[in-house]
């Protein structure tokens, strides 16, 4: 099959998991023989062409007031930002002429930011069927995250439903969609989108990393977390929870964030065993903990980093916001408690740390490996192939050049 896959951003940028889980499938489905073409944005003033992991990929400018991803723009040129992003004819235009010379059998879209679902009339107009994946809240609020102010934001609020007008509008020009959760899913049914498009969940694919040796636990237990440093993420809920365990309890923390609040997070918590990493990759940081802690206030569309963990024999205590809980495995892999609930994060690790740590390790890779990069890539071919007979004919295709 020709494949286009669109999505803001691919790699080298990266702000979440999305990036990879969208690099993952693209360089799955060429290593199975399909022709693959990424679609995606750069900070170039000009498009570009290059090869990476047999994958083509198109870059094309923001077709807006700035580049989204870096700065600190006035708040009036974020509302003009957004108010573009809407439906942004620009985009619209770029898209389609590329769309011509691809000539794919289909478009997968995914992050829509600096886009818009204009790019789903591109393909319409050139009569290409549009897989849709959901991987953040992009299509119901304007941060794509649905949290602000420190707290979740209702979705059938005012602001979320004017907001959200014409892209729940235009969604019906997306002829199959995909969640990555059952959360997201059911979200985004619920509040109207994609009424006439079949919907299944397709969780995100994770990398099978090379067997590791179970970390010695002579020196008690060593807790992990992962991610931003942020309110949103929850990692107070970890700190405190650490707290309260007292002797015979560490954390190790690897991330970054504003610097005055991790300042302010490492003098609240002087007093406990913390480990501050900075960024760290994953295979140096999942062999060095016992148990992994997630435990976000947002509602994460999915939490990747449980998946991750799970990989390296790591069980996870995570929040039950979001999609988290989904790909918790109760007693098996971890547990999911109520987000911002101390006691109840306590009571889970103590319990982990109790269990039979082999047969813990066995559960999770067990697990993780029904995320793997083969098996998500088969589901998403079968998306693709169900979309025989819904193709309409393109128009004749134009010479041009990226």
């Amino acid at each position: 099959m020709k494949i286009a896959i669109l999505n803001t951003l691919y790699h080298p940028y990266r702000v979440g998991g999305a990036e990879v889980s969208v690099q993952l499938l693209a360089e799955g489905l060429a290593g199975q023989g399909h022709t693959v073409s990424v679609i995606t944005l750069h900070e170039g003033r000009q498009p570009s062409v290059e090869q990476a992991g047999g994958v083509t990929l198109y870059r094309l400018p923001v077709r807006n007031l700035y580049w989204p991803f870096g700065g600190h723009p006035s708040r009036l040129r974020r509302l003009l930002w957004h108010v573009l992003d809407t439906y942004n004819p620009l985009a619209r235009a770029d898209v389609s002429r590329l769309l011509r010379q691809i000539q794919p059998d289909l478009l997968h879209t995914n992050n829509l930011a600096g886009f818009s679902v204009a790019v789903w009339d591109a393909a319409r107009a050139v009569g290409i069927p549009v897989v849709h994946t959901s991987r953040d809240y992009y299509l119901i609020h304007p941060n794509c995250t649905l949290y602000s102010g420190e707290r979740n934001q209702d979705p059938r609020s005012l602001s979320c439903r004017l907001f959200s007008l014409v892209r729940k509008w235009r969604s019906h020009q997306v002829q199959h969609y995909v969640g990555i959760s059952e959360h997201v899913s059911e979200l985004h049914q619920r509040l109207g989108y994609f009424r006439q498009a079949p919907a299944e969940v397709i969780y995100n694919s994770i990398s099978q990393p090379a067997a590791t040796p179970p970390r010695a636990s002579d020196k008690g237990t060593v807790l992990g977390y992962m991610g931003r440093i942020e309110p949103a993420k929850g990692l107070e809920t970890a700190l405190q929870a650490c707290r309260r365990l007292g002797p015979g309890f560490s954390l190790r923390i690897a991330g970054k964030g504003d610097s005055a609040y991790v300042a302010r997070l490492q003098a609240a918590y002087a007093d406990q065993d913390l480990t501050w990493l900075g960024h760290s990759a994953p295979e140096a940081f999942f062999p060095s903990i016992d148990i992994m802690l997630v435990p976000s206030q947002w509602a994460e569309p999915l939490g990747r980093v449980v998946l991750e963990a799970s990989s390296y024999g790591v069980p996870v205590v995570g929040s039950d916001a979001g999609g988290i809980p989904e790909i918790i495995r109760p007693g098996e892999t971890g547990f999911a408690c109520p987000a911002g609930d101390v006691d109840a994060f306590v009571a889970a690790v103590q319990r982990l740390a109790r269990s039979d740590r082999t047969l813990l390790r066995e559960h999770c890779l067990a697990w993780a490996a029904q995320f793997s990069g083969e098996r998500i890539t088969a589901r998403y071919l079968r998306a693709y192939q169900s979309l025989d007979g819904t193709q309409e004919k393109p128009l004749p295709a134009t010479q041009t050049t990226v």
